[in-house]
């Protein structure tokens, strides 16, 4: 399945696409087939049949204006039509039947955010859209350094220990499953750290279609 994930802000907007396939049969034979042919060309092939990161993107929309004084109109405007212009075209190829469009729950307090994510149901209104308990990412972790509560004892602020928790894993995913996602600061990594990473914790976490990796951890030993 294909998944367009999205971590809504109008300053620090960000996007993933990617494949994944977590389905424990798909891995072992893909496994066998790699061991057939311990090629580099097989191994691309290996993990990309398990997780693809496929596309994505950082944009501040606004980059002159503080978020604070940018009308809500135009919020609005700029994020349909970057997501028609830029984003829209990247998946025509796929049948709606297999992707999904995943956004982060904003809570009523984050009007803003939620302006956003609320546009973006309707830009998506014929796919398959799910809301992400912003939660469920924090539960990923690919080692013991990766591990949340390491974050939470280094960094005071909430936030920044989940940013930097996203951060962490996502550039050992990006390591391991070879990433095909442009080049980006590493400030704004962290945003499409975001978006990816909430795909990796509602598949495990949140779905429990594959309830033997939800008890199994780390993430990249599968």
């Amino acid at each position: 399945m294909y998944y367009l994930s999205f971590d809504c802000a109008t300053k620090t907007f960000a996007y993933s696409l990617s494949y994944v396939n977590l389905d424990p049969n798909h891995i072992k034979c893909a496994l066998s087939e790699l061991f057939l042919s311990l090629s580099k060309d097989n191994f691309m092939k290996f993990t990309s049949s398990i997780v693809n990161l496929i596309d994505g993107e950082v944009i501040d929309f606004f980059p002159k204006i503080p978020d604070s004084k940018i009308d809500s109109v135009d919020r609005i405007v700029k994020i349909s039509n970057y997501t028609k212009q830029h984003i829209m075209p990247k998946i025509k190829h796929i049948p709606i039947s297999d992707i999904e469009i995943f956004i982060e729950f904003q809570m009523g307090s984050n009007h803003k955010s939620r302006m956003i994510s609320s546009s973006l149901i309707a830009i998506f209104s014929e796919y398959k859209v799910r809301l992400i308990h912003p939660s469920l990412k924090n539960k990923i972790y690919t080692d013991e350094i990766g591990k949340h509560k390491n974050f939470i004892k280094k960094y005071s602020n909430l936030y920044t220990a989940n940013k930097e928790h996203a951060k962490y894993n996502f550039h050992k995913i990006e390591e391991i499953f070879q990433s095909n996602i442009p080049y980006t600061k590493k400030t704004d990594r962290g945003h499409i750290a975001d978006s990816f990473m909430q795909v990796l914790g509602y598949l495990i976490y949140g779905k429990s279609n594959y309830p033997q990796l939800s008890k199994s951890a780390p993430f990249i030993a599968l």
